[in-house]
């Protein structure tokens, strides 16, 4: 899925978004989601670089996802997009589920703070 995904933001000409700014939230346009990363963010002093993709792209990557889970023979759930995707430090941390266990396992801030996001 990594892999797809990042086929994906390359293809979009995210890249040198993604590797020049320390935190980066790519999401759809006007989702609320982006909202509460960005919030979450911004309590440690982190502030993001936001990118909204459009709908063609969020229809593309969930098009993209649930043919390779039809592919694997996984038919019981399809999926639904994953977005917002939260970078720091140039890597993938992943969708919002991702960063909420990344925060509540308590590995947030030391990342935030390897990618020079704070000085905590």
């Amino acid at each position: 899925m990594e892999q797809l995904l990042m086929v994906a933001i390359r293809k979009e000409g995210l890249i040198p978004i993604v590797e020049g700014s320390m935190v980066v939230i790519v999401g759809r346009r006007g989702c609320d989601m982006n909202f509460v990363a960005q919030r979450l963010l911004e309590r440690f002093k982190a502030y993001p670089t936001m990118y909204e993709v459009s709908e063609e792209f969020v229809a593309r990557m969930t098009l993209m996802r649930n043919l390779g889970r039809t592919l694997r023979e996984d038919y019981k759930t399809l999926v639904a997009p994953l977005f917002p995707v939260i970078f720091i430090g140039g890597k993938l941390v992943g969708g919002l589920d991702q960063f909420i266990d990344i925060h509540v396992t308590g590995k947030l801030i030391p990342m935030l703070k390897e990618a020079c996001a704070i000085w905590l």
